[in-house]
């Protein structure tokens, strides 16, 4: 992953001002590869060590990988390869268990986790919900706005999971504020954007699946949502010891 993927993916673990220094780092990465740690320290008046810290959130080793791994993202670089093995690869990356983990608590502890998706990513999600009820039968799924509206408006201590690649259009926004401002927990599994869905989630989880269109017809790739999900679904077992396959 390069540094921006990583800011997105991680977001949840940094602070306001390491989010402050992430975007800088992007919008000046020719010069923050030739800049010292205690540099950049001193442009946000901070400590060197605040520095290290954003450094290891975000999967790197110290300050000196980074800079290494920016060096790279500098260099010219060929068209990227969207084949679908290097798609599946890229998600695989991009998994996150200390994410998971927290996910993974948030189902446990919900009476019911109510899954919403629409369009053709509804065949991923009801895969998702099938597989998850195989440990424990209390995922919904939803394709109706109006179905989820009522469900918000009468849930407690419910979860709401909210799949979808774009991560911008309604229904999504507006049950997801919904369901937030009567204190659900939100959810969100969308394509790796700076999407408004993930913003408004209290958990969001992200895939790689590049748009895709042929004749017309939009076949983006489904595929990568079944990863990031099966990945979740196991940590999900890991918490059920009385599970057994």
């Amino acid at each position: 992953m390069n540094f921006k993927t990583r800011t997105i993916v991680y977001r949840h673990k940094l602070s306001e001002l390491e989010q402050e220094i992430s975007e800088y780092i992007l919008a000046h990465r020719a010069e923050v590869v030739e800049l010292k740690m205690t540099a950049l320290a001193q442009t946000f008046f901070t400590v060197p060590n605040t520095i290290s810290r954003l450094c290891t959130k975000v999967g790197y080793t110290g300050f000196l990988d980074l800079k290494k791994a920016l060096r790279e993202e500098l260099l010219p670089r060929k068209r990227a390869d969207n084949s679908q093995k290097d798609i599946l690869l890229r998600n695989f990356a991009m998994i996150d268990a200390e994410k998971e983990r927290e996910i993974a608590v948030v189902f446990e502890k919900a009476d019911k986790v109510n899954v919403f998706a629409v369009g053709s990513t509804a065949w991923a999600a009801r895969i998702i919900v099938d597989t998850f009820n195989s440990i424990d039968y209390k995922f919904i799924f939803y394709e109706y706005e109006h179905e989820v509206r009522q469900k918000i408006r009468t849930a407690k201590n419910e979860a709401f999971f909210f799949i979808s690649l774009s991560g911008d259009k309604e229904p999504f926004l507006s049950l997801a504020k919904e369901a937030r401002e009567s204190g659900q927990s939100v959810l969100s599994l969308t394509m790796l954007s700076e999407n408004p869905l993930s913003k408004l989630s209290n958990h969001s989880l992200f895939c790689y699946s590049p748009e895709r269109r042929l004749n017309g017809s939009n076949i983006q790739d489904k595929t990568p949502l079944l990863v990031i999900a099966e990945s979740l679904f196991e940590a999900y077992k890991k918490r059920r010891p009385d599970f057994s396959e």
